[in-house]
């Protein structure tokens, strides 16, 4: 039986860029062909020459107050300001209708500026309530979700260049398979001094305004900030809203060729190309305008025309323009400004040009609009964009609802056929799988003291901020009064660490020189799953998808490239850059094993990898993808973010591991983990077909979030959002409360975590919850952040093979007594099992698992 897609419309946009505040102003800003790259004012002091697209216009931020102003960074103030805007010109103003709005945030450099003083040598400016609120890269999707009132559950996209084309991707699939009726897209890029220093040290940056296609090669750089509310059209018809285009077909793909450069085939943009036409159920010939990539750089442009010309016979008539040419390269929000900028004009059949153009460069012969607007009638037109690591976006729209025929997917049941994981307790999964079975406790925990340099620094960092009343309010809040964070310092804590790792046992292609601890963790289960689900790439990896979660990222490298900054910025380690970015470790992972279907990094903090679980669910469900890995992956912290963690996360300072108690009433905190999970999804038919072993089935997923970043403690707003995804999931795998056999949480051991877990069960299950034996195994592993519920929905795998349950390590004491906690190791069938698991900030994920006999 087929499944009718929703149709998934525009109904508000906001925007922010060097040439306009507000969708009115960028709106005359495109008409008067204004360009807004001119010599940079922030940065001309450390690099000659250079030019940039910069926010220098004071911006108006209706309903915060100065304090709240002073604790966020720019990422989230500007996403902010566009999101209320797309909001307010949608007319999506009461609070029921935002609590069911979904929140996608593209964005590439987050988390950055709190820590601009120090590496700009100016501790005196470094604010630690900034550093707490705002200084993680998931923290910008909770703080805004929390501004704007919206709970239909947040993710955050970190692909780079192509992060807010990513977003809005996901958003689509969200409406069009009725998971949400409304979804705020945002994309935000701050220009900061690691970013801006990069790409100047590559050489990839046009000391002139860039001019695509034409002229000298290189590119601005740019900055700016864009959102779109995407809704389902019956429902924006319903309410009445005013609709400004439909957004048609979504893929992505990946090179797996370089870090850097594009494949000079140009095979994954013509996949990419061929994937949404697919997708649309279009044909070439559809297609009457394309909103390029356009950097300006030699090797984007001329691969980028080739791309098109092996996708389009009627390339030759086909208008294609450059919006960077306006207002450079906007980074993690280029696709949605360029998108918004498409919408503003092609509706009065005015075609963007491209600014700046010159003589057509070697190779570049298309139409490309050069300088003035042409007139003409679009009806559908494509936007594409491309990444480092080879992530390439290609989104299909038109301003003419209706232009598009509807389309349809017959729903594949999706099955887990292979696991990988990478631990403190092993190497590869069956090695851990047995020790949890054959063990009472968790081995090889490494202690750690703070060293005296890291005490010292953060002792002189807090004698600096001590006559600021806001910094004192605000340890006073945490803590009881302004001293107490120092018991911090004095203690010790305990990691797991992997140790003794020898990636080249397991590895068929490593290059050592490439590989960062947090790579190789992510290649090593990667392979695993694949191995297991007895799947290997000839020829075919355009098959195959790959979808991460983040939480860290691969933060040696940012801290060896961040370094580098200092004394001057010029002398940056370039190898570095492209290593530090959030999508570094799916780029390492895709070229390593030839992985070209879909491509995408999500980085919402803690449980990421049951985000990218979900999207992964879904590309495999529709068809869309046949066979999709997903997971994540971490490696373990410095010294400065062990402590800062320990300041505003609670993490254990404790003499004892076995202080790790979750669901305890005695101890409160977590510790520290590293490694690795990964899943093999596949269509369950294929999967049967081909005799790849069938270890479970996903039957249902829900996701919701809560509104409380800025509280201290917020159990119950996160118990409701909790048990709000728990009955989505439920739906959606039509079972009821007596179905379930097994629950599986990964709260990671602080009260709020404990208690979200706990009192959303109680909430859903009712008297039946005491029933249902609970288990969480986060205790064997340590925090291993953005995997943990994959970790743990592993073990949920293993327990319905050996109809046997291992207990909760640790815990003797729990927090209530109408929960089934498991502490001794028990006999019993498992059939449908339901997962559970939250970011540090707030969104809250339920997956149901059943048994496949």
């Amino acid at each position: 039986m087929l499944t009718q897609r929703k149709r998934v419309v525009i109904t508000g946009m906001g925007q922010l860029s060097s040439i306009a505040s507000n969708v009115p102003a960028f709106k005359q800003a495109l008409l008067n062909k204004t360009c807004g790259i001119r010599p940079s004012e922030k940065y001309h002091r450390w690099f000659n020459d250079a030019n940039a697209s910069e926010v220098l216009q004071p911006i108006e931020l209706p309903g915060l107050s100065p304090e709240q102003i002073a604790s966020l960074d720019n990422a989230a103030l500007w996403a902010y300001k566009v999101g209320l805007e797309a909001l307010e010109a949608a007319r999506l103003q009461e609070a029921e209708q935002r609590a069911k709005t979904a929140l996608i945030i593209g964005v590439s450099s987050a988390g950055t500026e709190a820590f601009i003083p120090l590496f700009e040598n100016q501790p005196d400016d470094f604010s630690l309530k900034k550093a707490i609120v705002c200084g993680c890269f998931s923290s910008c999707s909770a703080i805004v979700s929390s501004l704007l009132g919206l709970k239909g559950g947040f993710e955050l996209l970190a692909t780079a260049c192509t992060a807010s084309t990513n977003a809005m991707g996901i958003a689509f699939d969200l409406i069009q398979n009725n998971k949400n009726s409304t979804a705020l897209v945002i994309g935000t890029e701050p220009i900061y001094l690691p970013t801006f220093a990069g790409f100047y040290a590559l050489q990839a940056m046009k000391t002139t305004p860039t001019s695509p296609f034409s002229g000298t090669p290189g590119m601005s750089i740019g900055e700016g900030a864009g959102a779109l509310l995407l809704e389902e059209y019956e429902h924006a018809l319903a309410r009445g809203a005013t609709i400004y285009g439909e957004m048609v077909s979504y893929a992505t793909s990946g090179d797996a060729y370089h870090d850097t450069a594009p494949d000079p085939r140009a095979e994954g943009a013509v996949q990419v190309m061929n994937d949404a036409l697919a997708n649309g159920q279009l044909a070439p010939e559809d297609i009457d305008y394309i909103n390029a990539h356009g950097t300006g750089t030699e090797a984007n442009d001329r691969c980028e025309t080739l791309a098109m010309k092996k996708v389009f016979p009627q390339i030759a008539s086909l208008p294609v323009s450059s919006t960077k040419s306006y207002i450079g390269h906007n980074i993690g929000a280029a696709g949605i400004i360029e998108m918004i900028a498409c919408f503003l004009t092609l509706p009065d059949e005015l075609i963007l040009p491209t600014l700046n153009f010159g003589i057509p460069r070697i190779n570049c012969d298309l139409n490309y609009v050069p300088n003035d607007f042409q007139q003409g009638h679009v009806g559908l037109f494509m936007k594409n964009n491309y990444a480092f690591g080879g992530n390439n976006c290609c989104v299909i729209a038109t301003p003419h609802v209706g232009s598009a025929p509807e389309t349809a997917y017959r729903p594949r049941r999706v099955a887990i056929t292979g696991r990988g994981m990478v631990t403190s307790q092993g190497h590869d999964v069956r090695s851990v799988l047995d020790r949890i079975w054959q063990e009472t406790s968790p081995q090889n925990l490494t202690e750690l003291t703070l060293d005296d340099e890291t005490q010292q620094l953060f002792e002189a960092m807090i004698a600096n901020l001590r006559g600021q009343s806001e910094v004192e309010a605000f340890l006073f809040e945490r803590y009881g009064d302004g001293d107490a964070w120092r018991k911090k310092l004095k203690g010790k804590t305990w990691q797991h660490q992997v140790t003794e790792m020898e990636p080249r046992k397991y590895l068929r292609r490593f290059d050592a020189r490439k590989a960062d601890d947090v790579s190789t963790f992510a290649l090593l289960a990667l392979t695993q799953s694949m191995k297991e689900a007895g799947r290997k790439i000839r020829r075919d990896g355009h098959r195959l998808g790959l979808i991460l979660g983040m939480s860290r990222g691969p933060q040696r490298r940012v801290e060896r490239y961040l370094n580098s900054l200092y004394p001057d910025p010029n002398n940056v380690r370039t190898s570095e850059f492209p290593g530090s970015l959030m999508n570094a470790i799916s780029t390492f992972c895709s070229i390593s094993e030839g992985i070209k279907g879909y491509n995408t990094t999500l980085a919402t903090g803690i449980n990421a990898g049951l985000g990218a679980l979900t999207y992964g669910y879904e590309l495999v469900r529709q068809g869309l993808q046949p066979e999709t890995i997903v997971g994540g992956a971490d490696e373990l912290m410095n010294p400065f973010s062990v402590y800062l963690q320990s300041l505003h996360r609670n993490l254990l300072i404790t003499d004892t591991p076995q202080a790790y108690q979750i669901y305890s009433d005695r101890f409160n905190g977590f510790l520290t983990g590293e490694g690795s999970g990964m899943l093999f999804l596949e269509d369950l038919e294929r999967a049967a077909e081909r005799g790849a072993p069938v270890l479970a089935e996903i039957i249902g997923y829900g996701k919701a979030n809560d509104t409380g970043y800025f509280s201290v403690e917020n159990t119950a707003g996160n118990a409701e959002a909790m048990a709000t995804a728990i009955r989505q999931a439920l739906e959606e795998a039509q079972l009821s409360i007596d179905d379930v056999s097994l629950i599986c949480g990964s709260s990671i051991g602080t009260t709020s975590s404990d208690r979200a877990e706990v009192d959303a069960v109680r909430q859903v299950f009712a008297d039946r919850a005491a029933t249902i034996p609970f288990v969480n195994y986060n205790a064997w592993f340590g925090a291993v952040e953005s995997c943990m519920g994959i970790l743990n929905l592993i073990v949920v795998t293993e327990i319905m093979q050996r109809g046997e349950i291992p207990p909760l390590p640790y815990t003797q004491s729990f927090c209530v007594d109408d929960i089934d906690f498991v502490t001794e190791r028990r006999q019993q069938q498992v059939d449908t099992a339901l997962i559970l698991g939250s970011t540090e900030g707030g969104n809250h994920y339920a997956i149901v698992l059943r048994k496949c006999s």
